[in-house]
């Protein structure tokens, strides 16, 4: 009886130290999501207006705009999170990309869980983006850079890609975006603006900002993952502190019940002992 006592002590004392790290994960989640989500509304904003702007000329005939016949491999970027305890997040992210890539194509993997990932499948192109939270505008200046020029000089068909769009504080979902070539108008954007006249031309406006806009996507989509993962992490740690507070309920209720049982048992012996 008295080995069951210990045991049920050692129990609550691992859930309760289990309860304090889930909680605290989870007020950090909570911190953070303010400022993450500012963040990405700027960063749709921006996009929105870049993919408005470039409906006035995705028109034009240009290697931006004109789907290649070729066996060439595809080039897809993963966003994925930091670190884990985030529910489904990363796994599902995973489970999209694998549906999706090819064993050709290229991976550019964003955020520490990813590059984990594809480094240990030999899939990863770079593992100079490990991080989501700290990703910069410098550094989607720099990717874009990369891939426009890997995709205007014929190494790849495509550029596309593949993230968590938060559609909400308990739903998030995984996305893939087309990126490069640019399908039917920017990615399906219409504008509502007048014909506009581009100097020296629309083919020579689009080469110079092409950059510009595969950067506002690419920095869109990381913030927009950064406050999907977030959300995931806050609402997986409020149903482990949850669980965590039912699993100590239950085991007052057993330590109380085998505490109560070993006394009675050393009354009746004591009786018993008084007895005789």
């Amino acid at each position: 009886m008295g080995a069951d006592i210990k045991a049920v002590r050692a129990r609550i004392k691992s859930v309760e130290s289990t309860r304090h790290i889930t909680k605290a994960m989870g007020l950090v989640a909570s911190a953070k999501i303010g400022n993450a989500t500012r963040k990405m509304e700027g960063a749709l904003y921006y996009r929105s207006v870049m993919m408005e702007a470039f409906a006035t000329i995705a028109n034009e005939r240009s290697i931006y705009t004109s789907a290649r016949r070729t066996r060439l491999p595809s080039l897809y970027v993963v966003v994925a999170g930091d670190r884990g305890l985030a529910g489904g997040y990363n796994s599902n992210i995973f489970r999209s990309a694998n549906a999706m890539i090819g064993q050709d194509d290229v991976v550019i993997p964003i955020g520490r869980r990813a590059i984990e990932y594809y480094s240990r499948r030999g899939r990863c192109y770079t593992a100079d983006y490990d991080t989501v939270e700290h990703f910069s505008v410098e550094d989607a200046a720099c990717l874009a850079k990369h891939v426009r020029d890997m995709y205007a000089r014929g190494e790849v068909v495509a550029v596309n890609i593949i993230c968590t769009r938060y559609v909400s504080a308990l739903k998030q979902a995984p996305n893939i975006t087309y990126v490069l070539p640019l399908r039917g108008g920017a990615d399906g954007a219409t504008s509502r603006h007048r014909v506009i006249e581009y100097e020296p031309s629309a083919a020579a406006v689009m080469e110079a900002i092409i950059p510009d806009y595969i950067a506002g996507i690419l920095y869109s989509a990381v913030a927009e993952s950064c406050v999907a993962e977030l959300a995931a992490r806050r609402t997986a740690m409020d149903t482990s502190t949850k669980n965590a507070n039912e699993m100590m309920s239950e085991l007052s209720l057993r330590y109380n019940r085998a505490r109560q049982s070993a006394i009675t048992q050393e009354i009746t012996e004591i009786v018993a002992g008084t007895n005789t």
